[in-house]
Formats: structure tokens, C-alpha cells, sequence
């Protein structure tokens, strides 16, 4: 039969369409979760607007895998910091080859995707290439022997992970929250379930999560829970952990959950150092 000016044929109306829905939906879901988008016409705007940080990372168009995952969760694990900002640029190396200039700019070629830079106030001159780190919680073996071993040398971490790429920008400055428990308090807190619970220690905890892990919503749990101990004694650490544990049994919200494992963490920590 012939079609009328009103009935177009399926395969007519419907490939428009799918070539529409095949374009727009990579443009939106090109940039990670809290990242933005960066172009060679948006990027030179973008890092001069504010006194911001900005990590960087310059990939191929449609990264996948465990690296690009890892960079997935660093964007929402920073997003409390205020003064850092995420960026994405994809590079095509097809067709127009989109933002190969900029590729160039940073001095990366494709083998070296994906690279990830720190500008810190937006400082393009001044930018920190993620190479790996020495561990700094390694430390020397008891039996390491220099004459026999060598010289001792601590483990670089080069891994594109969570923990690496968090503990990178907190070693260049930027007050970004730390996973799990937070080392520097888990120090105090063994001073102080060894030192009598003096109100020193407390006072230092309330400091540090005042000024530099102000960004941590964990640090305010270490400054309540040390109340608690000095007022009810090393006893509540225990009673609360199994307060926490129950609550945790029953139907709470996804958030509430991240916050009671948090606590049952720092719980921990107390436990631990008990003398």
C-alpha cells in the first residue's frame, strides 16, 4: 500500500531518532558523577574562575574500568570540599580529534591516559602530575639488614585507587576527607586512653577537626565520643558499640548506615587502644 504524507514508514522515523539518542546520551554521561567538563573553550575560563583547585584528569572519550571507577568515587568522596573542583577532559582520537590540544597542552599522549594533574588555585604552571608516591605509612622491616638488603626504600604506590589518589591530594595539601578512620586522631586517642583521658587530648581532637579536617565529617565523632569516655569511662566504648551494631540490624536510610559504620570504625579504634 502507499503510505499518505501523514504515515512515515518505521524505518524512516524511527533512525533519526536512534542516532539522536545515541549522540546525546555519551555527551551527558561523558563526565563522571561531580566532575565537569572540560573543553579548549571552557578550560582556560574554568581554572581562572576563583581561588579553586582543581584535579584534572585527561582520558580518552569513554574511559571504563577499575581506574576510571576509582576516579568515579574520588569525585564523590571530595565533593564536601569546598575550594577543589573535578574536572574531565576527553580526548578523541578519532575524527575531529577533540581536545588533542589540550592533550598536548598537559604533555600526555594517549599511552599515558588516563593522567591526572592537580593546579592548585587554578595554577596551570604550577601543576602536580599524579607519578605514584612513596608509602608513608611504610616503615622499615626490623630485620632489614642495609649491607646485606641494600637501602631500605618504602613501596611507591602508583595504583589509580581511591586510597592512593585520596592520601596524593592530602600529602599536596588539599583538605580532602580521609576513608576509613582518620590516622592523625587514631594517634591522640591512643594517648589518651593511656594517658588518664586528660582534657588536653580532647582539646587537641576538637582543634584538628575544627581547622584541618574540618571537611571530615567523621572528626566531630572522635571529639563526642572521647566526651562520653571521660564522663561514663572506658566501659561506654563497648556499651556503645553494641547500641550502634543493633541499630545498625534494623531499617535505616543508605546514608545513616555510611554514618553508623564510620562510628562503629572510630569505635573501634577506642576499643583497640584500650590500655
Amino acid at each position: 500500500p502507499h503510505s499518505t504524507p501523514h504515515s512515515t514508514p518505521p524505518t524512516m522515523s524511527r533512525a533519526p531518532l536512534t542516532a539522536l539518542a545515541f549522540w546525546l546520551l555519551p555527551s551527558v554521561c561523558r563526565a563522571a558523577l561531580g566532575a565537569v567538563k572540560l573543553d579548549n573553550y571552557t578550560f582556560d575560563k574554568a581554572i581562572s574562575f576563583g581561588p579553586f583547585d582543581w584535579l584534572v584528569k585527561v582520558d580518552k572519550t569513554y574511559p571504563y574500568g577499575d581506574v576510571e571507577d576509582a576516579f568515579a568515587e574520588l569525585c564523590k568522596h571530595v565533593h564536601p570540599v569546598k575550594d577543589l573542583l573535578v574536572g574531565e577532559i576527553p580526548v578523541s582520537e578519532y575524527g575531529d580529534k577533540e581536545n588533542e590540544d589540550l592533550s598536548e597542552k598537559f604533555g600526555v599522549k594517549p599511552d599515558d591516559f588516563p593522567a591526572l594533574f592537580l593546579l592548585k588555585r587554578g595554577s596551570f604552571e604550577g601543576r602536580v602530575k599524579f607519578e605514584g608516591f612513596a608509602d608513608p605509612r611504610a616503615k622499615k622491616p626490623s630485620d632489614w639488614d642495609d649491607d646485606e638488603d641494600g637501602r631500605w626504600e618504602a613501596p611507591m604506590l602508583k595504583d589509580i585507587t581511591l586510597a592512593n589518589l585520596n592520601l596524593w591530594l592530602r600529602r599536596q595539601g588539599v583538605k580532602t576527607p580521609a576513608i576509613g578512620t582518620i590516622t592523625e586522631l587514631d594517634e591522640i586517642v591512643a594517648r589518651f586512653m593511656a594517658s588518664g583521658m586528660k582534657d588536653a587530648e580532647i582539646d587537641a581532637v576538637r582543634k584538628l577537626a575544627a581547622g584541618e579536617h574540618s571537611n571530615d565529617k567523621k572528626a566531630p565523632m572522635y571529639v563526642k565520643i572521647m566526651e562520653k569516655v571521660k564522663s561514663k569511662g572506658a566501659d561506654y566504648v563497648q556499651s556503645e558499640l553494641a547500641r550502634v551494631k543493633k541499630i545498625m540490624t534494623g531499617k535505616i536510610s543508605e546514608e545513616k548506615e555510611a554514618e553508623l559504620k564510620d562510628k562503629v570504625n572510630i569505635l573501634g579504634v577506642f576499643l583497640e587502644k584500650q590500655p
